[in-house]
């Protein structure tokens, strides 16, 4: 009786012992998941802030800040009031005004794009990098805006810092030439295929393996040739439908210019229009006060886009 004893004792003994392992160990994987999922929102919030940035700027960084969420998510221990499947709100940014155009633009008959192809409007930023591009870029970021920069090989070669930016804030590059050459469209196909292919290798040069879409011919001469061979190395040709004449410096400056932007702009765009202005090329002071005022406006009006890469 005694020896029966003992051993129902022990039986007991160990049974509480392995409850009380299982309770400890259950415990340990409700906080882990609570502190998982309450995780979650803060990283989808930071992510929200790279919206329309290139797939190749900070991918690594998007991918593991989205393994602990699905990793919360997949926990069977998730509290029964808090359902691990209800998906996480999107960031207000992305929701009210989004960074990047999701479909690319139909180009007309001569192989020219004109417009966005949807009620969005691109602004687009010729001649750089310069000293203005900064001052430029600092607005587009603080006002969460996306562009499409048109960037000329000699300058991207004098300002390479200028590009990494460009690429690091999630704006779209675009081909224009070695060194601005309006005639380049006239001249002979290996011209104008070396022309283009070196710009787009000098642009690598600051930002290896950075998408470069599109291409703009100097002063909008698009010849068929021209268009044809920045197809076959893989760009688009894209014109616009406002242009402000922000480049033409010879006739105004200063005030004069910046009010001439300001309502050129204003008055002549409209859903779906892709607006020419310069961020380089010279002084661009005039174009950098005209956009302090135009960028809320225009924001406040349309959606406004990068061009899809």
């Amino acid at each position: 009786m005694f020896r029966t004893r003992l051993a129902l004792g022990a039986v007991i003994t160990a049974a509480a012992l392995a409850l009380a392992g299982c309770a400890g160990h259950t415990s340990g994987a409700s906080s882990w998941h609570a502190s998982g999922s309450g995780s979650a929102p803060g990283d989808g919030g930071q992510g929200g802030g790279d919206q329309g940035a290139h797939p190749y700027v900070g991918a690594s960084t998007a991918a593991a800040a989205a393994k602990p969420s699905a990793t919360a998510s997949a926990s069977p221990s998730a509290p029964a009031s808090t359902p691990a499947s209800t998906p996480a709100s999107p960031p207000a940014s992305a929701s009210t005004s989004p960074s990047t155009s999701t479909t690319l633009p139909a180009p007309g008959g001569d192989g020219i794009i004109r417009t966005t192809g949807s009620d969005a409007v691109a602004l687009t930023f010729d001649d750089g990098p310069g000293p203005d591009t900064p001052k430029i870029l600092q607005m587009l970021r603080a006002q969460g805006i996306k562009a499409t920069f048109c960037l000329i090989g000699v300058n991207v070669q004098e300002y390479p810092q200028y590009v990494q930016q460009i690429v690091q804030d999630g704006h779209t590059l675009c081909n224009h030439t070695w060194k601005h050459d309006e005639s380049l469209g006239k001249k002979s196909a290996d011209t104008i295929r070396n022309d283009l292919q070196r710009t787009s290798d000098e642009i690598h040069k600051a930002v290896p393996n950075a998408p470069i879409k599109y291409f703009r011919h100097p002063g909008g001469n698009f010849t068929p040739l021209a268009v044809q061979i920045a197809s076959e190395l893989g760009m688009e040709s894209i014109g616009w439908s406002v242009d402000p004449f922000d480049w033409n410096t010879k006739k105004w400056s200063g005030q004069q210019m910046t009010n001439h932007i300001v309502s050129n702009v204003r008055n002549n765009t409209k859903p779906g229009s892709i607006v020419l202005s310069h961020d380089g090329g010279g002084d661009r002071s005039a174009t950098v006060a005209a956009y302090k005022t135009l960028l809320p406006e225009l924001k406040a009006k349309f959606t406004l886009v990068a061009l899809p890469v």
